[in-house]
């Protein structure tokens, strides 16, 4: 059951970012070549499970989600109407919290881990 758990923060990102590409492609109408490879770096880093890189994708998602958190924060009261700011910005908050959680959560799970092997070699087994 822990183990279960433990993969939650690596989907929560992967499905940001295949949402994140769905509306760039539907919005804009191009493709989202930085998107796709950050969603492909989630998807290898679910398999494979490398410390060094879950810790990095854990910081940088966590920097990211309490900027972006922090900027709604600030931008609330430029809004124009306080109907748009309680919809739009009340969506995108729990967004960015629950984002800053699973960082935490990838975090933890990437410093706790114990190391058995050598990290600098890349080995798969079947």
């Amino acid at each position: 059951m822990r183990k279960t758990f433990g993969t939650f923060p690596e989907l929560f990102f992967m499905g940001v970012g295949l949402f994140w590409i769905a509306e760039s492609y539907f919005t804009v109408g191009s493709i989202n070549y930085f998107a796709i490879l950050v969603t492909w770096l989630l998807f290898v880093q679910f398999f494979y499970k490398n410390r060094l890189a879950g810790l990095i994708y854990g910081i940088a998602f966590g920097s990211f989600s309490v900027y972006m958190l922090l900027s709604l924060i600030a931008d609330n009261g430029e809004a124009v109407s306080p109907l748009y700011v309680t919809n739009i910005n009340a969506v995108d908050s729990v967004l960015f919290a629950v984002g800053i959680i699973m960082s935490v959560a990838m975090v933890y799970k990437y410093v706790t881990t114990k190391v058995d092997y050598d990290e600098s070699v890349l080995t798969v087994t079947y």
